[in-house]
């Protein structure tokens, strides 16, 4: 598990990143692969999965702790940085809620913590933006605070991935999630098998925490997967 020894490497300093890029190009390059066009059709095996899981590991370190290596490392990977305006779930995460007078409003960005990247059709990464909402919306303390969920950590508040509560070494055999935008809708979390039971679940899926509501950290929803059209605001 190559990319483990990178997530394992990065704890004493980003500097590892650049020559093990350069060692470790057919990683890389399986990476492009998983975000070909029509990727989100087929499901790779385990062992793909598993080492697409294992660079998230890696992305959640450099956000939290490296921050200025982040963009330079996805952009190595052959990445593009999310360029959306307008909050959607999809391309970003709630860092922040701004909670708005208005309990009707939409939520709006207003800050970016963090960028969101993308592989060809695959989402690598959202963005960590900061939003006002109204609270119809997005409640501030619920959407920025509670568990987010296939992720294996966050600095500022609870994580929940498979991976969890397994031994060091069997941790790392978890499949990662994949979402595409292609062919004009998003899919969210492809290898599921599950359709989500009611709305609760769809946004849950969609935005992998809770939005008005706090649900815990004890559900499981990975078996989810939920595919809508990408009507994108400008």
């Amino acid at each position: 598990m190559t990319w483990r020894s990178l997530y394992e490497s990065l704890h004493d300093s980003p500097e590892v990143l650049w020559p093990w890029l350069a060692e470790h190009p057919d990683l890389v390059a399986e990476i492009r692969e998983l975000g070909r066009p029509g990727a989100h059709r087929t499901r790779p095996g385990h062992d793909p999965l598993q080492r697409l899981y294992a660079l998230g590991r890696v992305l959640d370190l450099l956000i939290a702790d490296h921050p200025e290596a982040y963009p330079a490392f996805c952009a190595a990977l052959g990445a593009d940085r999310v360029d959306r305006k307008a909050f959607h779930p999809f391309f970003h995460e709630v860092a922040e809620v701004r909670q708005a007078p208005d309990s009707s409003e939409p939520p709006s960005i207003v800050a970016e913590r963090w960028p969101g990247f993308m592989v060809g059709t695959l989402l690598l990464a959202r963005a960590g933006v900061v939003v006002t909402a109204g609270e119809r919306h997005l409640v501030a303390g619920v959407a920025d605070r509670s568990a987010v969920y296939w992720t294996h950590y966050r600095r500022h508040r609870p994580a929940c991935d498979l991976s969890h509560g397994w031994g060091h070494n069997s941790q790392w055999r978890t499949d990662a999630r994949r979402d595409y935008w292609a062919e004009g809708r998003f899919h969210y979390n492809v290898d599921g098998t599950e359709r989500p039971a009611d709305q609760a679940e769809v946004e849950l899926v969609r935005h992998r925490c809770g939005t008005v509501t706090d649900p815990g950290d004890d559900l499981f929803p990975y078996d989810l997967r939920h595919v809508e059209p990408a009507m994108l605001e400008t």
